[in-house]
């Protein structure tokens, strides 16, 4: 996983909404931030490869980097039923200390516990056969967005949208399938051009073998026999090149849909964090 990957999503905890964003970055770190929707309140951590790979180690079902980030990515895009997400307290975390199948750090001293009051707890839970293992990610508090990032990002991201917009619409790949779709028309024509006049060729060969002698009608038909190879092979070579132009076809479109999924995520970024800003302008309520 060496290249940097990015995701927003809209996840409800009990019945409450939030706003939770991942990013892989160097291919072996993990940042997970969640967002209450309503109060804007942030919770974020930041995660080595290391430290999750030895986290589940723990519970005795281990996942290489790779496969828990895979684990997460299907968690929030509820595409898998066995993986699924939950938020917790601290005190809702004690609750499944000492399950089996838990991951987590040995239970704190009491003086040690107001701490942890504001801290959160993103649980990812595999469910397999007869059991469930739980994965906890602990989230510091950050607080309320400042404004003024509020409004950069938000900026940012607009900028993203319009690049994105843009090249979707003005990529030079456009024009590359253009040029693919003009010579497979160009090889459709000339194929239909060759099949013609191999038509008119038999029925000249007819007209003109009722009269000829043998060894010109042997001659003709050695001709045709010639013609007929040839077109099969131009059949091969333009079922070929067919081939190849449906596939870059295939993969414009693919990737077409790529650009329309990461403007689709930017999307629900900019709203949720429009909606934050508005949340923070307005205050605490009395």
């Amino acid at each position: 996983m060496g290249e940097e990957t990015s995701m927003v999503a809209t996840y409800s905890f009990r019945g409450a909404e939030f706003t939770v964003t991942m990013n892989v970055t160097g291919g072996d770190q993990l940042a997970v931030e969640v967002q209450d929707k309503l109060t804007a309140d942030q919770w974020a951590g930041t995660f080595s490869s290391s430290y999750l790979e030895d986290l589940t180690h723990k519970t005795g079902n281990y996942k290489s980097f790779p496969i828990f980030v895979n684990m997460l990515e299907s968690a929030l895009t509820q595409t898998c039923d066995s993986v699924t997400l939950d938020l917790l307290t601290y005190t809702d975390l004690e609750t499944l200390r000492g399950k089996k199948g838990f991951a987590g750090t040995k239970p704190l001293p009491a003086s040690h516990v107001g701490v942890l009051t504001t801290k959160r707890y993103l649980i990812l839970t595999y469910t397999v056969e007869f059991d469930r293992i739980h994965y906890p990610l602990p989230l510091p508090y950050v607080g309320k967005p400042d404004p003024a990032v509020l409004q950069e990002t938000i900026r940012r991201l607009n900028e993203q949208i319009s690049r994105l917009t843009t090249q979707g619409n003005q990529d030079h790949k456009g024009s590359e399938f253009r040029k693919l779709r003009k010579a497979y028309s160009t090889l459709l024509k000339e194929k239909e051009q060759i099949e013609q006049d191999f038509l008119q060729f038999r029925r000249d060969v007819d007209s003109t073998a009722k009269g000829n002698p043998a060894k010109e009608i042997r001659v003709l038909k050695q001709v045709v026999k010639n013609l007929e190879q040839e077109l099969l092979k131009e059949r091969s070579r333009h079922q070929r090149s067919a081939n190849k132009k449906s596939q870059a076809y295939k993969e414009l479109q693919e990737e077409l849909e790529e650009l329309r999924a990461t403007e689709r995520n930017l999307r629900v970024r900019v709203k949720s964090l429009t909606n934050e800003l508005a949340v923070y302008k307005r205050g605490p309520r009395e």
